[in-house]
């Protein structure tokens, strides 16, 4: 039977006395549960007749597992209602879904309905709007501090219908728009990059949310100083990388990058040993952190999780953890069991686990290892510090390691630097990069 700590009591106590809440807890700190025992509350005393639970796919079958970890009377409760899990894309795109109506409504990583114009976020929001009793779950509610991601957030917790839309009461039933106009600074292309009444706006938050971090709840183990392991661009794919950087094209492979994302991707490819071309092929080059990476396993004892962004990346790993006879899984969208990671928390025959960011970075727990190979950078720092946490949580008993192999005179290191700073490699960076790189700059 699952006994809550004291920061998830609190979380529980605070779910009971409001029927819609945000749990703003950090990764790792253990959401699921309150919300859990809340609804096995509701359903056992008759209060609610039907839940759902919307989740990015990855994460749906982790809401099982822990289900499965409650009370007997707790499951019972639950099973009475037929307490329903899906994922957020099933939810938009399954009309008996979207137009039912649910008593209880979770929202678990709630970022993801961030975006207002998003079909999504339409869909939750009016599941919320007809639901009694409304939740939502994330530990990064307004990542880089872009206080416009709470607009719709809140719409969830604290929903009012004007005309067949759905608004948030807590922030003046305004729109979107009319609210951000209320409390933001736009630039040229109609985005905030500066806010005011940022007290009020934290206030309501406040108000609607418990927020917690592990440092103040946990007494979990650091986390160790990022070792980079810098690794050279074989002489092989030097020559494509540079004149992708001077011209966007690499004339001998008949490509050409015409946008600022295009060239970035196909300069990341390149630092990874590859290159998708314009004519729909592939072309592979020697790739050292491959090497590097055998050697860093080759005496590592215990278990290890590997970040790629690259599904070439992931199969390259995984050919390579084969050939060292080392068990493992892997987590990159591809697999119709999304529960792939539980063997690797349980079976001491599967090593390592090989993820990719956007499967692997939310919802799991992989605190089986202590030790994250960073194999290639992502651009979201949020996707990075998610990924960070995944064996930095509840259960990790030892100090956490975090390795990244970058290549040297690449992309890599530009991104990794802003990854550093908490703030996405976009195309500011990118454009700065460049600059640095035409000047002669060491990048």
């Amino acid at each position: 039977m699952v006994r809550l700590y004291e920061h998830q009591e609190t979380a529980l106590n605070l779910l009971r006395i409001n029927d819609g809440f945000g749990l703003f807890m950090e990764q790792g700190t253990g959401k699921s549960f309150p919300v859990l025992f809340r609804l096995a509350e509701l359903a056992e005393s008759g209060r609610i007749g039907s839940a759902l639970i919307v989740a990015p796919k990855a994460v749906c079958d982790s809401w099982r597992q822990k289900e499965a970890q409650l009370s007997d009377g707790q499951r019972s409760a639950l099973a009475s209602i037929g307490l329903r899990v899906e994922s957020y894309d099933v939810v938009w795109r399954r009309e008996e879904i979207a137009g039912a109506t649910f008593d209880a409504v979770v929202l678990d990583e709630s970022h993801y309905v961030k975006s207002p114009s998003a079909k999504r976020t339409h869909a939750c929001m009016a599941l919320c709007a007809r639901a009694s009793y409304r939740y939502i779950l994330t530990g990064t509610p307004t990542s880089n501090g872009q206080l416009c991601n709470i607009w719709s957030q809140l719409a969830c917790v604290d929903p009012v219908v004007v005309k067949g839309r759905v608004y948030p009461a807590c922030l003046g039933g305004d729109s979107y728009y009319k609210w951000l106009g209320r409390v933001a600074y736009l630039n040229q292309w109609h985005r905030p990059y500066r806010y005011r009444n940022v007290d009020e706006i934290q206030s309501v938050i406040a108000e609607h949310s418990y927020r917690i971090t592990k440092a103040e709840c946990l007494e979990l183990p650091d986390k160790l100083p990022d070792q980079v392991l810098d690794v050279d661009l074989d002489p092989k794919a030097a020559k494509p990388y540079r004149d992708m950087m001077r011209s966007s094209a690499i004339v001998e492979l008949d490509t050409l990058a015409g946008n600022s994302l295009t060239r970035s991707l196909r300069l990341r490819q390149l630092a990874s040993g590859f290159i998708d071309t314009d004519s729909g092929g592939r072309v592979e080059y020697p790739c050292r952190k491959l090497t590097v990476l055998r050697e860093l396993l080759e005496d590592f004892e215990g278990k290890v999780v590997i970040f790629c962004d690259f599904r070439h990346s992931i199969d390259a790993v995984s050919a390579l953890l084969a050939r060292l006879h080392m068990g493992h899984v892997v987590l990159d969208g591809r697999q119709a069991d999304k529960g792939v990671w539980k063997r690797f928390q349980e079976d001491a025959a599967v090593r390592a686990i090989v993820c990719q960011y956007q499967s692997g970075s939310a919802g799991i727990d992989l605190y089986a290892a202590d030790t994250i190979v960073f194999y290639e950078p992502s651009l979201s720092s949020n996707l990075t510090e998610q990924a960070r946490d995944r064996i930095h949580r509840i259960g990790q008993h030892r100090p956490c390691s975090y390795y990244w192999l970058i290549t040297r005179g690449t992309i890599e290191r530009a991104i990794y630097g802003a990854l550093r700073s908490y703030a996405d490699f976009g195309e500011a960076l990118f454009t700065k990069y460049m600059t640095e790189y035409t000047k002669g700059g060491s990048v």
